[in-house]
């Protein structure tokens, strides 16, 4: 009978993973148990990967949303500074 290989990764794994990600909160949980724990490098990896794009995502949308607006909230501030000023005169 020949040695399965230690990383391989079955079909049935990746549509219970699939079914997984879809569920708020455990998939979090569940990826970094995935990513973590384990002797499949395989699987590991991938899930170490997602973490990666998932920080890399997550910088990016909050320095594009810092950049973006931060300017228009500042004045939107501004502006209801100014106006309670105006209305409580």
């Amino acid at each position: 009978m020949a040695k399965k290989d230690k990383n391989y990764v079955s079909i049935w794994f990746w549509m219970l993973a699939c079914i997984v990600m879809g569920i708020p909160i455990l998939n979090v949980i569940m990826i970094c148990v995935w990513a973590f724990k384990g002797e499949n490098e395989s699987r590991k990896n991938y899930f170490k990967a997602s973490i990666i794009l998932f920080l890399i995502g997550l910088i990016s949308t909050i320095v594009l949303m810092s950049l973006g607006t931060l300017p228009l909230i500042i004045a939107f501030l501004h502006q209801q500074i100014v106006h309670l000023r105006h209305s409580g005169s």
